[in-house]
């Protein structure tokens, strides 16, 4: 159930690919779902600089409202 700003996230994933996740949560000590949750923040993390690098590459600024517009004549 989702809380105040979080979303409930559900899907189905290959069981080794699971069996993966939990050999690592248990050699680890960790929480599946705090390990899932750390992956997904990073890889976020990750994109948002990417973008971040792209947009001032290309002279962009995404928090603008758009490209200048022409005032009709």
């Amino acid at each position: 159930m989702a809380r105040d700003n979080k979303t409930e996230v559900s899907f189905e994933i290959d069981r080794d690919e699971v069996a993966v996740l939990d050999g690592y949560c248990n050699a680890r000590g960790l929480n599946r779902t705090f390990v899932m949750r750390k992956i997904l923040r990073e890889w976020s993390e990750e994109k948002l600089h990417e973008a971040t690098v792209i947009c001032r590459t290309a002279g962009v600024n995404p928090a603008s409202s758009g490209r200048p517009r022409r005032v009709a004549e």
